[in-house]
């Protein structure tokens, strides 16, 4: 089970969370880059710097998942989707979603309680 995160509590999310997330972003050639960086939120827009490979698959306009890892045992991960653009050396995410996803079980087919 999931639940949603809005950006009114983004910012008390982040400190739960700590600065730095997983960026994934795709390639025009359909090839996933995966970066872990420190990400900042401004009140409107996430922010990060990545290096070149992901800077260039945000030339355009393109989706972003931001992961981060859960901050305990037991605790949910945030996963943020968006819009990125790259600006100068600096990716811009604008959020169109998220949610606090539940941690997974121990072992496939185990159940977890939410």
């Amino acid at each position: 089970m999931s639940h949603p995160v809005n950006t009114e509590e983004l910012s008390e999310q982040l400190v739960e969370y700590g600065g730095a997330a997983f960026v994934i972003t795709v390639g025009g050639d359909g090839v996933p880059k995966v970066v872990h960086v420190p990400v900042v939120w401004d009140g409107e827009v996430l922010r990060c710097t990545p290096g070149g490979g992901t800077l260039a698959n945000l030339a355009s306009p393109a989706p972003v998942t931001l992961v981060f890892p859960p901050p305990g045992d037991g605790a949910f991960s945030m996963i943020l989707d968006g819009e990125g653009t790259a600006d100068g050396e600096v990716a811009v995410v604008t959020l169109t979603g998220g949610v606090l996803h539940r941690p997974a079980p121990d072992r496939p087919g185990d159940q977890i309680n939410c």
